[in-house]
């Protein structure tokens, strides 16, 4: 994207090159999100052609990151309000010396709080000073750290734009620019909030066309404005509701929401009207993070349209087991006759999103008996592979996932296979038998206020170390009435993103209020709407069972033997 390129350092280190001339020492302070980041690549290149040497001090301090990780990067060197990974560069150029850059790199360490890194600069003293240094040799592609590996780009993409892709069409999730508008916990909720948007628009619409020079009504209470929404009321373009438009979404792991999928509120959808081209057309895939994102690898089945950033924040990609065509109204009797133009749901025609291609790859290797469910499932199973995720790691920071072929793709199909089921069918899973679970309730509408939830929260116990209180996981102060006890720890392994799938039930199931525009989304109207006063409640238990049994089926996954010999091509 071009628009990273207009970023004030990359600016102001362009400036400082071009300043210099053929001779000079450029030192900038920085964010230091370019050194490993996709859209700095070619930066990288071209200060590595430049430049005589480069050496950077990393000083790290990215609070970004989650758990141990935010651990290891340490305090926070200037303090304050920024949460990013600080990196000292100085860049030298001697027309003396001819070829690449000498790039010498510093990190300063794990663990360290503010007061030790500026200690360890004080006594260095001076640049040559500084350990460990090492001296990086990038690779074609730009990568200073965290260079990807020869052999990735040679396994199947999992989607691209040709035809030699596992799938053979993909989308990024849902944006809507206005969440707390659009997605609500009950159709009633978001049907009132979005007329009245529309109401509120129409009211704008009606006053521009009395008055040109009307001033918009920028009140977030009334309007959530967006450039897509202004050209509109710019164009006299009317708009109306629709309760057709209302359908259900997956907003954050295992948390379905209900959403309003319409092209005038939401008008940059990708490819997701091919894949769930009415909320009556049903489909199943898995959400993949996309590359570049700060968060770990993670992948998701779902079966609905997923939010843009599904995992909190970042995008991804939908990889969808079909697509979905329109038929034309003279077109749809030889649609029918013919055998090969998939099944007809609704005016549109059902086709296998999965590649001829990648059908005869796994069959070249495998034999005829796979089919395109058991490539669906492989990669499913086999994007769950710790082996997979670890080795690959850098890969998947910088690229969609590409798909080896290993010597026994069985265990890996049925892995798939029940991981799907699980994380598909989690509404139906038995509850993992949590202490006060079962404790006796009131029935009826009592039942609704007995397990109604405005915040979980895990219970304080005190670290006998420390002193201090810390949060203990295993017990979950579900409301003032009840608390939930006995979650296993390991439960707390299967993570998606920076959390744990328990701890994402713990975060969304709350009644929050929005800032901006004071919407209350209450996950309690959810309870009601699907006549279940117990969902949220068992929905945590049917988690804990969920994560515990992902990573049974996670850790009996055989050990990554991919085949040898380029595949993708």
């Amino acid at each position: 994207m071009k628009n990273s390129l207009y970023d004030s350092y990359i600016r102001a280190i362009k400036w400082a090159s071009l300043r210099i001339a053929d001779r000079g020492v450029v030192a900038f302070v920085t964010n230091g999100g370019w050194l490993d980041s996709n859209t700095a690549d070619g930066m990288r290149l071209c200060l590595a052609n430049e430049f005589s040497d480069i050496h950077i001090l990393n000083l790290r301090g990215n609070q970004r990151t989650a758990g141990e990780q935010s651990r290891k990067e340490g305090g926070k060197v200037f303090g304050g309000g920024s949460r990013a990974t600080v990196a000292v560069t100085i860049l030298v150029k001697d027309p003396n010396r001819s070829g690449a850059a000498r790039i010498h790199y510093t990190d300063i360490g794990d663990y360290l709080i503010r007061e030790d890194k500026l200690a360890k600069i004080e006594t260095a003293e001076r640049l040559s000073a500084l350990e460990p240094v090492t001296l990086i040799t990038p690779n074609a592609d730009g990568d200073w750290l965290n260079q990807r590996r020869d052999d990735f780009g040679t396994f199947l993409p999992i989607g691209d734009k040709e035809d030699t892709s596992i799938f053979a069409l993909y989308s990024g999730g849902l944006k809507t620019n206005r969440d707390a508008w659009v997605y609500g916990s009950s159709r009633a909720a978001v049907g009132e909030s979005m007329a009245r948007l529309i109401r509120n628009y129409e009211i704008e619409r009606d006053a521009i066309r009395r008055d040109a020079r009307h001033v918009l009504n920028r009140d977030s209470r009334d309007l959530a404005w967006d450039v897509s929404a202004e050209q509109a009321v710019a164009r006299d373009q009317r708009r109306e509701f629709s309760q057709d438009a209302i359908r259900t979404s997956i907003y954050r792991p295992f948390h379905r929401q209900r959403s309003y999928f319409h092209t005038e509120w939401n008008p940059r959808q990708g490819r997701l009207k091919d894949l769930f081209p009415t909320r009556d057309h049903s489909n199943v895939g898995f959400y993949a993070l996309n590359p570049g994102a700060e968060k770990p690898f993670a992948a998701l089945a779902v079966d609905q349209v997923p939010d843009l950033a599904l995992y909190g924040s970042n995008a991804g990609q939908l990889f969808a087991r079909w697509r979905y065509e329109k038929v034309e109204a003279d077109e749809g009797m030889l649609a029918f006759d013919s055998a090969d133009c998939g099944h007809l749901v609704d005016g549109y025609r059902r086709i296998d999103n999965i590649t001829d291609h990648a059908l005869a790859t796994f069959r070249a290797a495998y034999g005829e008996r796979i089919t395109k469910d058991d490539v669906f499932f492989y990669t499913y199973g086999l994007l769950h592979s710790p082996e997979y995720r670890e080795t690959y790691a850098a890969d998947l920071k910088k690229m969609l996932p590409r798909v080896p072929l290993v010597t026994d793709s069985w265990p890996y199909v049925e892995a798939g296979r029940r991981l799907s089921e699980l994380h598909l069918g989690y509404e139906t899973v038995d509850p993992y038998p949590l202490v006060g679970l079962d404790d006796s309730t009131p029935t009826g509408d009592a039942a609704y206020d007995h397990f109604r939830v405005d915040k979980m929260s895990f219970a304080k116990v005190r670290d006998p170390e420390t002193k201090k209180l810390v949060a203990d996981r295993s017990t979950v102060i579900y409301n003032s009435r009840i608390t939930l006890s006995g979650i296993p720890e390991d439960a707390y392994r299967y993570m998606l993103g920076s959390r744990s799938a328990v701890e994402w039930i713990i975060d969304r199931y709350q009644v929050k209020t929005d800032n901006a525009s004071g919407i209350v989304n209450d996950p309690n109207d959810w309870s009601r709407e699907v006549g279940d006063p117990r969902y949220i409640i068992d929905l945590l238990a049917r988690i804990v069972t969920v994560s515990l049994e992902t990573m049974a089926v996670v850790d009996a996954l055989p050990p990554l033997e991919i085949r040898p010999g380029p595949v993708s091509r």
